[in-house]
């Protein structure tokens, strides 16, 4: 009964309460050191910091003598109105709508994810200051064993405010469940990490806000604490033990203030229950969600001296925003921190190993219901990618091949050697020596050297060489054609299969820019220009900003005109760039599309300078069978400092075709060959013809070169492929073979 009252009293005082978004300028001898102990939602160094404020925060910020703007008056009212999805909170869920989901989830599938569990604490029986419980789930493949597997932590809601954490946390679960046994990637992580999520650290202040503005918007940020009023509560990111209290700019001694730190170093029970949890498991690797900034910040957030794997953490960093422009940076870059969460997993190893933990600041606003959507594509495969960090995973970057005579191209009777980039995608551990061996039974390939060893690779780092796998082609293989080998790249106890396909024959330069000409054929050019001031090769390169530093809030863009890729088997882009933007905020990005209606897949973006002339390599394999590719490269400023810019030079893609040489060939009914995509079946079936009754075996190969299904039969027979429930719409290489002939050819299927 007395914490029903204290709820209540909690939630009545937080009706009468209010917030306010103001702007605080930076150039009048105010810095941003000095609003470290307000929550600062937008940064623009040098210009003006936006900050959320209570009525209390305000008198303090006038105690100072510090000017501000209010830019939104009523955060609650601001955001209550914007609300516009079908359910309580919007697109939002609830406490009880994300539980209910995860138990759902264990219902359909009990041997992948736990029910959820209590996180115990040490002070308060288990339990938060108003009664609730903070709860986990686990998800491997076998779920109730503690096994030897890499461990992996997400957490949401350290802040009530911030609801879209709890969204991508319990959408993570549903997507390692759901995509297991699907997704070649999912089903090795599942099967090879242990992955734990708290989708909700901070009930009690989620069910406050839920009680106090029933239909989204709620403000308040802190946990259940009652201490504090008008602004009751303690801010969990502050209240972790190591560096706590450090100063009062990285957090405050004012119970009124949003980022009070508690009266000591892992008062609060929420705290309690996840250092609990981090020091009864090894875990390699913590997402820790927030929102808002698009940010993805590793540590530390108390200092500004460089942590020890600051480029391990950057490399992740990397990888991880390909698909959402986060910006990767140390916490204290932001703005000073202290006894905050990722500090205390990277930088505690007395009770427990180094956790390599990152802050994710998610979007433009707390409750910003319609970008729900948006914000889950952006962050799903963040996910993906920091599970692959927590454990070796040597991902084949580029795989392409030395010839005899040097001249890039594959001929016949010539020995060809294979060359990899291999990258260790792991923040903590090295592979160990890679094999990789190379089988197949081609005739027109003699496999020389089937098996080779690559010295270990560390954490983060690429290997790129030449592997030792040597093959040589036969004198009488058919120029144009392809030959499919397997690959394994066998490391650290696990095998990684890949199809390789050779392409015999001269390449297609399907584009080859070096710019002396001062032309580009078809490319669209947005602010970017021909010009002298620097080139790789010859006197021209393009740039973004011929004239001098590039504008500020600009978008330039160098766009390509459709390029056929229909016949393509492989692809790979390759060009020379340098670059001077600013550190965090502006961006350099490659860019793709295949359709005018698709939005840009941003591949990777740069951001800082690089002054050497740098080579950049691109394998565009899984775009083979586009008729309408588009490259794009964008350069992207914000309001403040402008610099020199990006030049690029000696843009080349390089194709290889393969075509139908002679034998049996596969008549496609309504499962046509690329690149005529159909939107419908009529009877849904392969027709295979040929020398009659001959007998055929027929494989389907996905674009990551995984053997997804296999047939066969004596001609003529047809295969039904509407309902192959291991087919799902999607480019595929049909592989038919005889006794005397082999043949590879691309389909697309649609249902």
């Amino acid at each position: 009964m007395k914490k029903a009252i204290v709820f209540i009293l909690f939630t009545m005082g937080l009706l009468s309460a209010k917030w306010f978004q103001v702007r605080v300028p930076l150039n009048q001898g105010i810095t941003v050191h000095e609003l470290a102990g307000f929550d600062i939602v937008e940064l623009k160094p040098g210009y003006a910091a936006e900050i959320v404020v209570n009525q209390s925060e305000l008198d303090v910020l006038a105690e100072r003598g510090i000017t501000y703007v209010v830019v939104i008056d009523d955060l609650e009212v601001y955001y209550s109105s914007r609300m516009s999805g079908s359910g309580p909170f919007g697109n939002y869920y609830t406490l009880a709508e994300a539980y209910s989901i995860l138990d759902s989830l264990h219902e359909q599938y009990p041997d992948l994810i736990t029910e959820r569990m209590v996180l115990p604490n040490d002070d308060y029986d288990g339990l938060t200051i108003q009664g609730n419980y903070v709860y986990a789930v686990k998800i491997s493949d076998n779920v109730e064993s503690d096994e030897d597997e890499p461990e992996v932590l997400f957490t949401g809601l350290h802040h009530a405010r911030e609801p879209i954490c709890v969204n991508i946390c319990v959408e993570g679960a549903r997507m390692f469940c759901q995509e297991y046994g699907t997704d070649p990637l999912i089903t090795h992580l599942v099967d090879n990490r242990e992955i734990w999520i708290i989708p909700i650290l901070n009930p009690d202040g989620y069910l406050i806000n839920e009680a106090a503005f029933p239909a989204g918007g709620g403000m308040h940020r802190k946990n259940g604490n009652p201490a504090g009023q008008p602004n009751p509560g303690v801010d969990l990111n502050r209240n972790y033990p190591y560096k706590w209290g450090l100063d009062d700019q990285g957090s405050s001694p004012i119970p009124q203030m949003d980022n009070y730190r508690g009266t000591a170093p892992g008062s609060e029970p929420e705290t309690q229950s996840i250092m609990n949890l981090c020091k009864e498991h090894d875990f390699v690797t913590a997402v820790n969600y927030h929102s808002h900034a698009n940010y993805f910040m590793y540590p530390w957030g108390y200092t500004s001296a460089p942590c020890e794997d600051i480029e391990v953490f950057r490399d992740w960093g990397e990888a991880a925003t390909r698909g959402n422009f986060y910006a990767v940076m140390a916490g204290v870059e932001l703005y000073p921190t202290n006894g905050g969460s990722d500090d205390w997993m990277y930088g505690e190893r007395t009770e427990k190993g180094k956790i390599y933990a990152v802050t994710i600041e998610v979007g433009d606003e707390f409750w910003e219901d319609a970008s729900v959507p948006r914000h889950l594509e952006e962050n799903l495969p963040l996910l993906v990618e920091s599970a692959k960090a927590a454990g070796v995973y040597a991902e084949i970057r580029r795989l392409w091949w030395s010839d005899e005579n040097e001249d890039g191209n594959i001929s016949p009777g010539e020995k060809v050697n294979l060359v990899l980039d291999i990258k260790n995608t792991s923040v903590r551990d090295a592979t160990g020596e890679v094999e990789v061996k190379l089988e197949g039974s081609d005739s027109r390939i003699d496999i020389l050297t089937p098996s080779a060893s690559i010295p270990s690779i560390g954490p983060r780092q690429m290997w790129k060489g030449e592997t030792g796998v040597e093959v040589l082609v036969s004198p009488s293989a058919l120029p144009d054609s392809a030959v499919e080998l397997t690959m394994t790249i066998n490391s650290a106890g696990f095998s990684f299969v890949h199809q390789v396909i050779l392409p015999v024959g001269d390449e297609n330069a399907t584009e080859d820019l070096n710019f002396d000409s001062q032309t580009a054929p078809g490319w669209q050019t947005d602010g970017w220009n021909f010009t002298t001031e620097q080139s790789h090769s010859g006197k021209y390169s393009m740039t973004d900003s011929p004239y001098g530093p590039y504008p500020a809030s600009s978008d330039a863009t160098l766009t390509s005109p459709k390029i056929d890729l229909g016949d393509a088997l492989i692809a790979e882009l390759s060009f020379w760039h340098r670059f001077s933007t600013e550190e965090t905020w502006d961006w350099a990005a490659l860019q793709i599309k295949t359709k005018a209606y698709e939005d840009w897949n941003t591949i990777k973006h740069w951001c800082g300078s690089q002054d050497e002339w740098t080579e950049e390599t691109f394998n565009l394999n899984s775009y083979c069978g586009s008729e309408s590719l588009q490259i794009r490269f964008l350069l992207e400023s914000n309001g403040e400092n402008q610099f020199d810019g990006w030049y690029v030079d000696d843009i080349r893609l390089v194709t290889f075709d393969g075509k139908v040489t002679s034998g049996a060939i596969a008549e496609l009914t309504d499962v046509r060959k690329h690149p005529v995509p159909v939107s419908r079946f009529s009877d849904g079936k392969l027709h295979f013809s040929g020398p009659h009754n001959s007998q055929l075996e027929v494989s389907i190969i996905d674009i990551t070169g995984r053997q997804v299904a296999t047939t066969s039969g004596n001609i003529p027979f047809c295969w039904d492929v509407k309902s192959d429930a291991r087919l799902v719409p999607g480019v595929y290489f049909v592989k038919t073979s005889s006794l005397n002939f082999e043949h590879i050819q691309k389909v697309v299927l649609t249902r």
